[in-house]
């Protein structure tokens, strides 16, 4: 029996933003022959070091590279290539705005840019030697002509030489400039009246500047279009003050709208006038994360809440900067999305962002931090990776406790995710412990009324149907589903999900009627509250297929679970663990209904996507090795049953220990494939390794202890019949 339980993490839902990406070439200058360009050549292999970041080689022969940027501004700490030196030697470390136009990092070999230098420097001193051989003709005719007397000739030699001397300083600030000129960055015009001053065609260079017109009457012309602009200025911050108090109330006008849509459960119309409120200003942080969060929450679209989210987070760190709490918050956010989705890796990253920026900003021991050490321990455990989730649940508690006592909410929400976390472990008695002193929480501060205290409720209600101690679930799931009804209403998504969870019950009870009925009850709000394609509609049709499955009807199964499928594809994509749980149900439907071959199509299905997204030894693996293994026994390829039903087993016992019930469902299946071999004395040693621990950890009463005693009966009765 297949039990898809609901239990509730509890994780600030914010969103956040990607990077932006900076593009550049490193490259060589273009340099003018003959007055045509020649242009630089990509330097393939330079290595680009950007602060804060993994350094980036450049692969393209062209030199194009790109880098993600978090804000409006980034250094390059350096950049390197042997045998090259960059030709603006004060490039790094230096810090750059980010751009939409490309970066150009320009070098060239040490002994080439000499070379230029000097070219350059020659070039100018010849210019201006013909400039003072020029200069001291004139005065020498002027002598001659007896137009100056002779102190006047001496006193103009004495300052055309000093004026000489003092052009050493500009040669070589000239020889410098042009020797680090790139033309390839110039337009044509420009190209060439550079060409021409640095060979010193200066009339040639004069000219082309006049074909632009009177200098002196476009300075005219820009004063007087800035004053235009000053004073327009002053009419558009009173236009903008209009402006942003029609955006204000037309933003209360949107939110009015959206409370009474949400009140009704009508999500679309709902999104529709939040989204509407956050298009109005896109530089509002906390409109735009509104927006993300109720797009994401109620209508699953996960592309749009991350463009919010996005937007948020690039607004925020303009706004606000990288270390500010609104940016975690964020980053927070967008992480939370991503554990929603199941990238879990993307999930650990954005988590760690806003861990680190928080533990900057406030220290070890703040609220915000905590929050951060809960929403990483979440991500873990819905990894299944309990020790790593334990330790920063943990974490979240202690300073929980530190700064709100024993008697918080906060608290209790930590209890209950360590209760989560020792229930994935298999260690039932400390999970109930942790729900309990949640549960204890929530009664000492007066709130046994509120939704936190039936998601407690309904974890106890779900470690009890684990078990398959169904009045004890059935007894916590009503007390959640009580205090929904009283919160919510009857059409809420969260009593929903207690309709949804008594309907597994009823399952695991064999009353099929009644488990229809809260499937349907479930559904029906469902449907009505998100519409046909939803993730939890998706969940509504799996527990359809499981009843059908418990039935025996596995055609009707098969029905609902390829309706579960189609909304997770289209919502996840075909490659997510939640798509390959569904390919493991449909597995086994095929298998009760005896077609070996479809089965291990699916579970190989199953089996490649969360090989793709899991570590190698995660338990949802061990599953699919259990399941491809079930599928070879049913064909009778005892070889390859063993051989998968081993790798499950080693898998869950290095994931749980020795003494866990998917450990003895391993040892239950080991003995299923050697007494379809006829070896019995083998069958019974597993089935008895399955049963201890089942007794132990389930009890005795539990349906999977209860089977393997029927097994064990029946493979003795066998070795009986062979002994005579």
């Amino acid at each position: 029996m297949k039990r898809h339980l609901l239990f509730f993490f509890f994780i600030s839902l914010s969103f956040v933003a990607l990077a932006q990406t900076q593009q550049g070439y490193v490259k060589t200058k273009g340099r003018m022959v003959n007055g045509k360009l020649v242009p630089g050549q990509g330097l393939k292999g330079t290595v680009i070091s950007v602060q804060g970041r993994s350094a980036v080689l450049v692969n393209q022969a062209n030199g194009s590279f790109s880098f993600p940027v978090t804000s409006d501004q980034f250094r390059l700490d350096s950049v390197k290539k042997k045998g090259y030196q960059l030709v603006d030697l004060e490039a790094c470390p230096r810090t750059y705005k980010y751009s939409s136009n490309p970066l150009y990092i320009v070098m060239e070999t040490p002994d080439q840019q000499l070379q230029d230098q000097l070219t350059a420097e020659r070039k100018i001193r010849r210019n201006l030697q013909k400039q003072l051989q020029d200069k001291e003709d004139e005065i020498e005719n002027l002598k001659a002509q007896q137009k100056i007397s002779d102190e006047e000739y001496r006193a103009a030699l004495q300052k055309l030489y000093q004026e000489q001397e003092n052009n050493e300083q500009l040669i070589k600030d000239m020889a410098k400039r042009y020797s680090e000129l790139d033309y390839d960055q110039l337009d044509e015009f420009y190209r060439q009246v550079s060409y021409c001053i640095e060979n010193g065609e200066l009339v040639k260079a004069d000219s082309l500047l006049k074909t632009r017109g009177d200098i002196t009457a476009q300075v005219a012309d820009i004063k007087q279009r800035g004053q235009a602009l000053q004073d327009e200025r002053s009419q558009l911050e009173k236009a903008e003050t209009v402006q942003q108090a029609d955006i204000e109330e037309a933003a209360r006008r949107c939110y009015s709208y959206f409370e009474t849509f949400k009140a009704q459960h009508l999500n679309d119309t709902a999104a529709y006038f939040i989204e509407l409120r956050a298009s109005l200003d896109t530089t509002n942080v906390d409109w735009q994360k509104d927006a993300g969060y109720y797009v994401e929450e109620f209508i699953a679209d996960y592309d749009k809440a991350l463009n919010y989210y996005q937007l948020g987070l690039r607004q925020s760190q303009l706004q606000f900067g990288e270390n500010h709490g609104k940016t975690a918050m964020f980053y927070g956010d967008i992480g939370s999305v991503f554990w929603e989705i199941g990238d879990y890796e993307k999930a650990i990253e954005y988590n760690s962002n806003a861990l680190v920026i928080r533990k900057t900003v406030f220290g070890e021991n703040h609220v915000d931090v905590a929050l951060s050490y809960n929403n990483m321990g979440s991500v873990f455990a819905y990894q299944e990776l309990y020790d790593k989730a334990f330790e920063y649940h943990s974490k979240a508690l202690n300073i929980r406790k530190r700064i709100l006592g024993e008697n918080a909410t906060g608290v209790a929400l930590c209890y209950n995710n360590i209760g989560f976390d020792y229930f994935g472990q298999g260690n039932y008695d400390k999970a109930l412990e942790y729900f309990n002193k949640a549960l204890f929480v929530y009664m000492a501060i007066n709130e046994d009324n509120n939704p936190e205290m039936a998601d407690v409720y309904n974890n106890i209600g779900g470690v009890y149907d684990y078990q398959g101690n169904d009045d004890k679930a059935l007894e916590h799931y009503c007390l959640a589903l009580n205090i929904r009804k009283n919160i919510f209403g009857k059409n809420h998504p969260r009593t929903a999900s207690s309709y949804h969870n008594l309907g597994s019950v009823y399952t695991m009870k064999r009353d099929y009627d009644k488990a229809l009925e809260y499937n349907n009850l479930a559904l029906a709000i469902r449907k009505h509250c998100f519409g046909e394609k939803h993730l939890d509609v998706a969940d509504s049709y799996l527990s359809f297929g499981d009843v059908y499955s418990d039935m025996g009807d596995y055609d009707k199964a098969l029905e609902y679970y390829f309706k579960a499928l189609s909304i997770r594809e289209e919502l996840l994509g075909k490659e997510h663990p939640k798509v390959a749980d569904i390919y493991n149900d449909i597995g086994a439907a095929y298998f009760f209904l005896e077609k070996g071959g479809k089965a291990l199509e699916y579970q190989t299905k199953a089996l490649v996507i969360r090989k793709i997204v899991l570590e190698e030894n995660h338990p949802k693996i061990a599953i699919c090795y259990n399941n491809i293994g079930n599928d070879y026994c049913c064909l009778g390829n005892y070889d390859k049953a063993l051989e998968n039903h081993d790798k499950a087993l080693a898998i869950w016992k290095l994931a749980y220990g020795d003494n866990h019930p998917d450990v003895a469902r391993s040892y239950n299946n080991i003995g299923s494939v050697y007494r379809g071999m006829k070896e019995y004395g083998t069958a019974l040693e597993y089935y008895q390794k399955a049963l201890t621990i089942w007794e132990e950890t389930l009890g005795p009463d539990h349906q999977n202890t209860q089977m393997v005693k029927d097994k064990i009966s029946e493979v003795k009765a066998k070795m009986k019949e062979s002994e005579k």
